[in-house]
């Protein structure tokens, strides 16, 4: 696991695109880095880029958001999903971020459970450029 650097950009594309979602923002997604808006991690296996979580600043202090969590289908039912999560809870809450919400289709049952596994709770549904959301959040243990 490491920081996305900004040649990892194609890649970065290309696991979107896999992983089903889009890769238009991508170059924006860098901009908000370099700003301290984001932070953007890529997880690699055997040399390949095969996972990516991204957490944003939400409110510019204590509450953040895991805007993407994309892993490529050869990564698969690894439990990335779940080791992705649990890295952007440690990021925000070593910058002091107390809570932390994230959303998902209503229909990606599997993304609902491990959210809801590891404590997160639904506490709004909204529509997204990409259809019905269902937002979730959890408050932080440990976080100052």
């Amino acid at each position: 696991m490491r920081e996305a650097r900004p040649e990892d950009a194609p890649k970065l594309h290309a696991l979107r695109l896999e992983a089903g979602w889009d890769a238009e923002a991508i170059p924006a997604w860098y901009e908000a880095m370099g700003r301290g808006e984001r932070g953007m991690w890529v997880a690699e296996l055997e040399g390949r880029m095969v996972a990516m979580v991204a957490e944003d600043v939400a409110d510019g202090k204590t509450t953040a958001a895991v805007t993407s969590l994309a892993v490529t289908a050869a990564a698969a039912r690894r439990g990335l999903g779940r080791w992705l999560t649990l890295f952007a809870e440690e990021q925000a809450r070593a910058r002091g971020v107390r809570t932390l919400t994230l959303n998902t289709r209503p229909t990606n049952v599997a993304a609902l459970a491990l959210y809801q596994g590891l404590g997160y709770r639904p506490f709004k549904h909204a529509v997204r450029s990409w259809g019905e959301a269902v937002f979730l959040r959890k408050r932080l243990e440990g976080a100052p």
